[in-house]
């Protein structure tokens, strides 16, 4: 993702959501004044527009005059009869006072409305969409919604979709889209309310609307002269370059495009081929999300009944399984975060991989906000730096960048390349990191980054933010450290000799390490 202009964001979304529930809130509402001159403010907890979730459905008005409407899709329900039954079924018929339905086994059934429990109308979603879910425990889960149907809801929260048995979930709410949202607010701005524009264009590029932001940001950078305007403006046109490159790989580069004569005489080799492959898979994933729950601010975890039986198989005869048959029942009715509290007692590491991590952990969602997506991907790994042949021998892999695979493998890239005498991450020691120091400006240095064309410092004065945050995150990650055990190898470049221009002369271009 992307640098975060404010700082209290994820709490202010969260005071958000749960002020609002699900209730609709004014969608004409203009975003609040900064506090902070310098300091972008996303829209507050008392005025919600952006964050707010309309109606899941609302029947159209019906139209007197038109007698041949197009058949519209079957509406589904489902009814909360009374405290004891409930009901899937498509509506029918229904007026003010009456519905009919039709169940799922074809039979057909009438409802006075009045003596109803709930009649939960389900969203029909063709792509996913924002949306709220409202859980029956109070819960309420913020992401996209991919599904709602008669016995399941799929909303996917940080790129993870969710299965939701419908026994657990109320009821669903679509949200705005984000254009929708910028228009609603950009409409009740004034062209001179600059720092209310700021702030909607942070806003704009926290949700990944760059193009939008962009668009806000160079009228207002023009009209203002915001310094801080002009700082976020470039880091989107950083980030839409970036996506650019990694959805068409035709950024220019003195590598890309140029060829090797294979010696085994198969064709001409594009150097491009020559950058690693591998990532990390799914498991990797979540073994690497599963030594890193902070039981203070846990993730949403699973674990399966199988699983809390292999638990009781491999190590029933440990102090820390109960002994009687209701103790050990009572595994199966306690919650996830207790499960896992008890594998960690009893470094049960075997049965790590049954622990399924549904969304990330604190110390890695920082990571990804603050530093991947910040500033290591649009400034570290762009085609011509080391995202490409032209970086030296680190690598790291920009194609994909928004996939939790890549991201969690350029991680490990961090963590385990080691050809130098000095760590890139030194988490007793963060100042140290080479990844700080190398940002650093070489004279604030105490291991400056090495003399390369074109090279421009991350951690400069004008951005103290992302400094602060990346220390932030060092500080974060689970400690003691210890070695995730994940089989992967750092890739370490050695780019080809090329051959001079009109040279029929052969090249090896065999990668030694």
């Amino acid at each position: 993702m992307r640098l975060l202009p404010t700082g209290p964001v994820m709490v202010i979304l969260t005071a958000t959501i749960l002020t609002i529930g699900l209730a609709v809130a004014s969608l004409d509402a203009e975003p609040p004044s900064a506090e902070e001159p310098s300091t972008p403010a996303l829209v507050p907890a008392s005025e919600t527009a952006p964050e707010s979730a309309p109606p899941a459905s609302t029947d159209p008005p019906a139209d007197p005059d038109v007698d041949d409407a197009a058949p519209e899709r079957p509406s589904r329900v489902y009814l909360w009869v009374d405290r004891y039954e409930e009901l899937a079924a498509i509506v029918v018929d229904e007026d003010r006072d009456l519905i009919s339905v039709r169940d799922l086994g074809g039979n057909i059934r009438s409802f006075p409305k009045a003596r109803l429990h709930r009649i939960i109308r389900l969203n029909d979603v063709e792509a996913p969409r924002p949306g709220l879910v409202e859980m029956r425990d109070g819960t309420i889960l913020a992401g996209d919604l991919v599904r709602d149907d008669f016995d399941e809801v799929v909303i996917r929260i940080e790129g993870v979709n969710t299965r939701l048995p419908r026994a657990s979930v109320v009821q669903t709410r679509l949200d705005l889209s984000t254009t929708e949202k910028y228009r609603r607010f950009r409409d009740g701005l004034a062209d001179d309310q600059y720092l209310r524009r700021y702030e909607l264009a942070a806003w704009l590029f926290r949700e990944d609307a760059y193009q939008l932001a962009r668009d806000e940001l160079a009228d207002l950078v023009q009209s203002s002269k915001l310094p801080q305007a002009l700082d976020l403006l470039r880091l989107v046109e950083a980030q839409l370059l970036l996506e650019a490159d990694s959805a068409a790989s035709n950024s220019p580069s003195p590598m890309d495009g140029r060829t090797l004569r294979d010696r085994s005489n198969t064709g001409p080799v594009d150097l491009r081929d020559l950058l690693p492959k591998e990532i990390l898979s799914k498991e990797d994933v979540n073994t690497i999300r599963v030594y890193e729950i902070d039981f203070r601010d846990p993730p949403r975890m699973f674990i399966s009944p199988d699983s809390i039986r292999e638990i009781l198989e491999k190590y029933g005869s440990s102090p820390l399984i109960p002994a009687d048959s209701a103790g050990r029942t009572s595994l199966f009715r306690a919650p996830p975060i207790e499960i896992v509290e008890l594998l960690f007692k009893l470094k049960a590491r075997d049965l790590y991989s049954r622990i399924e991590v549904g969304s990330e952990p604190a110390a890695l969602n920082m990571f990804r906000q603050r530093v991947h997506d910040a500033w290591l991907i649009p400034n570290c790994a762009t085609s011509r730096c080391h995202g490409g042949l032209d970086g030296g021998r680190f690598f790291l892999h920009r194609r994909n960048s928004k996939s939790e695979q890549v991201r969690y493998t350029n991680l490990m890239i961090l963590e385990r390349w080691n050809e130098l005498d000095m760590p890139l991450l030194d988490y007793l020691d963060p100042g140290r990191s080479l990844l700080i120091q190398y940002g650093l400006p070489r004279n604030e240095a105490r291991f400056p980054h090495p003399e390369v064309k074109g090279w421009k410092p991350v951690f400069g004065r004008g951005n103290p933010r992302l400094l602060r945050d990346s220390f932030g995150w060092l500080n974060s990650m689970f400690r003691p450290r210890t070695t995730y055990p994940v089989d992967f190898e750092a890739p370490v470049i050695e780019t080809p000799t090329l051959p001079e221009p009109n040279s029929s002369d052969e090249v090896d271009d065999r990668r030694g390490r």
